[in-house]
């Protein structure tokens, strides 16, 4: 019998080469360290992570050494795209080794995972370009007996923050052509907008995940910053395709 599976989400770390690094007042590093020690510590464990992007604020090899280093201390498979921050190439080069997995899709039980890349070079932006658009329709369609948990970097519907909506992923309408198609897909996640905000498209649940520094306020036209602390997600998939999901803010 299929169990639940329990996923770790965590997004936007932001961290830098120098672990000292400040960032909006920040340190990132201590933030991302002092959540993946809480949940090494908690009773409750992941039997996976995802990682929605910008891991490395500086793109340095050094900050992803510190990212791979923290989160292998979970001992689980680590599934990571890149944010519009990121430097794919670089995080492709230090993230592939298992347990780390950059991209792509893996099957959990009677559940499928597909990570997206949405990162285009010089836009703070999201699109998806064809290839990944043509990966999503192949998997759903090659796996119609898997739930499907889709996640991405940059947010396919409205925060209510004009400033931050003009950085939202720019062909949504693409990508809800292809899962609107599919009733497998029970979920989509991502990260970019530094808030936790959850709602349903055609019963699939649509959320974000705060980010392990700090967050933007929402509701706002334009950049501000939240005063929430540091938080991360747990999105427990259960065997009849239903999902269960909550954030922890760590206090």
């Amino acid at each position: 019998m299929a169990e639940t599976l329990n996923i770790l989400h965590i997004t936007d770390p932001h961290l830098h080469a120098h672990r000292d690094a400040m960032m909006r007042g920040l340190n990132t590093w201590e933030s991302f360290k002092a959540i993946v020690d809480r949940v090494a510590a908690g009773e409750r464990k992941p039997d996976a992570v995802i990682a929605t992007g910008d891991l490395v604020q500086d793109e340095t090899r050094q900050g992803y050494v510190r990212f791979r280093d923290a989160i292998s201390e979970l001992g689980v498979p680590v599934h990571c795209i890149p944010g519009n921050h990121d430097s794919p190439r670089v995080m492709a080069e230090m993230l592939s080794t298992p347990p780390f997995h950059f991209c792509g899709t893996c099957k959990y039980g009677n559940w499928r995972l597909i990570m997206l890349n949405s990162a285009v070079r010089w836009d703070d932006g999201g699109r998806l370009e064809p290839a990944q658009l043509k990966m999503l329709e192949a998997t759903l369609e090659a796996n119609p007996d898997d739930y499907a948990l889709i996640a991405m970097h940059h947010h396919p519907v409205p925060t209510g923050s004009r400033w931050l909506d003009g950085l939202d992923l720019r062909n949504r309408d693409e990508f809800f052509a292809i899962t609107d198609r599919f009733p497998q897909v029970r979920g989509v996640a991502w990260g970019h907008v530094h808030q936790e905000a959850i709602s349903t498209r055609n019963d699939v649940l649509l959320f974000s995940t705060p980010s392990t520094g700090s967050q933007f306020l929402p509701n706002s036209d334009v950049f501000m910053m939240d005063s929430k602390p540091p938080g991360y997600r747990w999105i427990n998939l259960q065997p009849d395709g239903s999902i269960e999901t909550e954030v922890v803010w760590l206090s």
